[in-house]
């Protein structure tokens, strides 16, 4: 009896020592074969698109306003616009718009698909389905209209055509012009001018 005793007791003590190490064993094959995470692959980036994104410095709702001398009020606005990568003096914007408030209250309306913007040369240029209205009844439509951003002076870039008081008008080129002494705007049509003449306007 005394020796059954002995032999379980000796048993229990082993078991004291052993199962403790068998835990701790256990314990670390957890650790040593669990994978190794690269906390910079914990989330999928598309590289081409991240650089894409921070090289392309895009802007949205950029705007640029200003005074000509004569006092009137210039105001160019485009819903995007990035550098060019080809001139990184220049920018491109997308659906640029021109907004001239003139000193004897007329108005004039520009908008364009696309606009390229040279802030040095003082230079926009409107391309695509660009439109021109004025409040004095003149609606011209072209596809390029090189514009100054700091004075009103505009040239199209090819032919034009539209209406105005006088009737439907079509050009091979219009330029508008402002007065320095009195800011009066023109609009010269030339280059093989063909007016039809509307006596109800």
């Amino acid at each position: 009896m005394a020796q059954r005793d002995d032999l379980r007791s000796r048993v229990i003590n082993w078991l004291k020592i052993l199962l403790p190490l068998a835990a701790l064993g256990l314990l670390s094959t957890v650790f040593l074969l669990s994978r190794t995470l690269d906390p910079t692959n914990s989330i999928p980036v598309n590289r081409a698109d991240l650089e894409a994104r921070t090289g392309s410095q895009q802007i949205s709702g950029p705007s640029f306003a200003g005074a000509t001398d004569e006092g009137h009020l210039v105001a160019f606005v485009a819903t995007e616009a990035r550098l060019d990568p080809d001139q990184s003096d220049r920018v491109i914007a997308d659906t640029m718009a021109a907004k001239i408030d003139l000193i004897d209250g007329g108005q004039i309306n520009i908008t364009s698909d696309v606009g390229t913007v040279d802030d040095l040369a003082g230079l926009a240029v409107l391309q695509g389905d660009v439109v021109l209205t004025s409040s004095t009844g003149y609606r011209i439509e072209t596809e390029l209209l090189t514009t100054q951003m700091r004075e009103i002076a505009a040239e199209s870039g090819g032919a034009i055509t539209g209406n105005g008081p006088p009737g439907q008008i079509d050009a091979g080129k219009m330029t508008m012009t402002s007065d320095a002494q009195s800011g009066d705007v023109h609009l010269l049509f030339t280059n093989g001018v063909k007016l039809i003449y509307d006596p109800s306007k």
